[in-house]
């Protein structure tokens, strides 16, 4: 086996990730401060030594073949490791206890995630935490690459087949909300041509739950409307329903929380049963911290 890999140093890992990011090899030389033909050599006698051609050359710039995309996310999370390696020992040398937990939360996941960081903090109180939402898709490629420890959200498509382990939290379905006075949550039923002449907002194409709502509209010979609005920030939508008469989809323990605070109603349509549970992520290849094992078990007690 070849020991290609006992000579990258951190600058070469850092290469590679821009190669990746930028696709151009003046812009990536330029940002690690070395020559242009200085980097193309480099990258040709490390794609010869690996024994496998890292970037495709087009007109436009390289692009990482497979094989690279396997090796750039290996070298993004190396260096995500190191930084953090760095910031824990800052933190150890201060007399701070060693510890910290990056998590990621879809939006439909935010109320057990909170429930689970106060009781892990009670046990736990010097951990250092950072928390980032977004919806799926960006969360698990942040998973992958060390970014984040642990992901919670929905669970469904291609999350399945990733090289990460997972546990189902709970199965809820989805409903139709909007403002409490809008002039849909004063019908006492609804069927699916009443809300055709709304403006709906709908979660972004892919994510687990949008999958749900295309599936339902196939299933009752129902079209989305054309002047859709794509929004993944619960609070945009949220504002946006409460200030106009929008509709939008959301999880049930979201639209009850939503509900019992006023601030929007559940319009009274047949739910529709998400084929995707809610659960939670984390990586195969390593072996769970304290902090995070702990997580995993306040999760599941709080769900």
């Amino acid at each position: 086996m070849a020991n290609w890999a006992q000579k990258l140093k951190l600058h070469h890992l850092q290469m590679l990730v821009a190669l990746g990011e930028q696709g151009n090899l003046t812009q990536v030389a330029k940002m690690m401060n070395i020559t242009q033909p200085a980097l193309s050599k480099w990258l040709t006698q490390f794609e010869e030594e690996v024994g496998m051609l890292l970037f495709e050359r087009h007109s436009k710039g390289l692009r990482p073949s497979e094989g690279g995309k396997l090796l750039l996310q290996h070298a993004q999370r190396l260096i995500n490791d190191m930084s953090r390696s760095q910031y824990e020992i800052e933190r150890f040398k201060q007399g701070g206890l060693v510890g910290s937990l990056m998590i990621g939360c879809s939006p439909v996941a935010t109320d057990c995630v909170a429930l689970a960081i106060l009781s892990l903090l009670k046990e736990m109180p010097s951990l250092h935490l950072n928390i980032e939402e977004k919806v799926m898709t960006p969360l698990l490629h942040d998973l992958l690459s060390g970014v984040v420890d642990v992901v919670v959200g929905r669970v469904g498509g291609r999350a399945l087949e990733l090289p990460l382990n997972y546990r189902v939290l709970y199965t809820e379905p989805v409903c139709f909300v909007a403002r409490p006075d809008h002039p849909l949550a004063q019908m006492p039923s609804l069927g699916w041509a009443d809300l055709a002449h709304w403006r709906w907002i709908v979660w972004p194409t892919g994510t687990p739950i949008r999958l749900s709502i295309d599936n339902a509209l196939v299933d009752n010979g129902v079209m989305l409307p054309e002047n859709t609005i794509e929004s993944a920030s619960m609070n945009v939508t949220s504002n946006l329903l409460q200030s106009s008469d929008m509709i939008s989809i959301l999880s049930l323990r979201l639209a009850q929380r939503f509900a019992e605070q006023q601030q929007l109603a559940i319009l009274n349509l047949p739910r529709i049963e998400q084929k995707g549970s809610v659960g939670v992520f984390w990586r195969k290849s390593e072996t769970p911290s304290l902090a995070l094992s702990r997580f995993l078990d306040y999760l599941s007690q709080e769900s």
